[in-house]
């Protein structure tokens, strides 16, 4: 059987395979653990379902709750991978313990909420002053807060801030101790379904850009720990391909881990925006942050202005670009 190939993907492929024979060697000799955090609901809670579990180098899992913990975890030389929004490395650098950025994630970005109580008597952000309101501090749903907030004429002074994790959040919510919370994916699907909640605003006037991968510079000058990274990124694109064609199964998992309904992590699959998938740097990415950056030094909560775009990676463009 004839088959056609284009001399670019002919290229890429090869630039792809060229790459992976050439770290095969600092691969083997990878015997020190690749650092990656873990949490509920990202792609490490799917590598055995996709069958990417198996790595050919020790992986120990950094199992902290997120924000300043993850960056506290970097800062001190414990964890050499991790998920997050594009708002915490804005705090990673100003603490001066720069990340580097290597790949994003497309999927369940902008999706974020302010949720409050359909009986609150609360009908706009104006109505906002003065109330209780959380968010997760450096995160899209800080950076959503301060946008309505600037938006509506208030600033964060003019609220009852109360960020918390956005689990703490919901039992906060649920129990009357908040009056509204900034959410997302299935915590916000929780607030409207099962605790009377309803959405006020949502992200959709204000782009966040996509999740992103961060690592270190010290990380990424080891070839065993640099050529792990490469084949984290593969497993974990590999991982996301799977969740993409298997949402049941995907669904299922969730509810093992969470004890939340597979239903509801249906409805939220449903209500994506986009598919799940990791891609390479991007310059739509590096400007998304860069407005994050601006906005939150125009609000003080960065003193010093940052170009993020000193922050960014590309060396595994190839490698995601297929």
């Amino acid at each position: 059987m004839a088959i056609s190939i284009s001399r670019r993907t002919f290229l890429r492929n090869s630039a792809i395979a060229g790459l992976a024979v050439g770290l095969a060697p600092a691969l083997a000799r990878a015997n020190e653990a690749l650092r990656v955090w873990r949490y509920k609901g990202q792609a490490a809670s799917f590598l055995a379902d996709a069958g990417q579990a198996q790595t050919p180098y020790p992986l120990h899992w950094v199992d902290v709750p997120g924000g300043a913990m993850v960056l506290e975890a970097f800062a001190s030389n414990s964890l050499d991978y991790a998920f997050m929004s594009p708002v915490l490395p804005l705090f990673a650098s100003v603490a001066g313990n720069p990340l580097v950025l290597i790949a994003s994630y497309q999927g369940e970005q902008n999706r974020s909420s302010v949720i409050v109580k359909r009986s609150s008597g609360i009908a706009s952000i104006a109505d906002l002053k003065g109330k209780r309101v959380s968010f997760v501090r450096a995160t899209d749903t800080h950076y959503l807060m301060l946008n309505l907030l600037r938006d509506n004429g208030l600033t964060l002074a003019d609220i009852q801030a109360r960020p918390m994790p956005a689990r703490d959040a919901l039992v906060a919510f649920q129990n009357g101790h908040l009056d509204a919370i900034v959410a997302g994916g299935i915590g916000a699907l929780q607030a409207q379904t099962a605790m009377d909640g309803m959405a006020l605003a949502d992200a959709s006037p204000y782009h966040c850009g996509n999740y992103l991968i961060a690592t270190t510079a010290q990380a990424l000058q080891q070839p065993g720990k640099q050529a792990a990274i490469r084949d984290f990124l593969q497993r974990e694109k590999a991982t996301w391909d799977w969740v993409e064609h298997n949402p049941h199964e995907w669904a299922a998992r969730n509810h093992a881990l969470t004890g939340i309904s597979s239903d509801l992590y249906l409805q939220q699959f449903a209500q994506r925006q986009q598919p799940c998938r990791l891609l390479p740097v991007s310059e739509a990415d590096i400007v998304a942050q860069q407005h994050i950056a601006d906005l939150f030094h125009d609000s003080g909560l960065i003193r010093q202005a940052l170009d993020v775009r000193g922050f960014w990676d590309d060396r595994f463009t190839p490698l995601l670009s297929g």
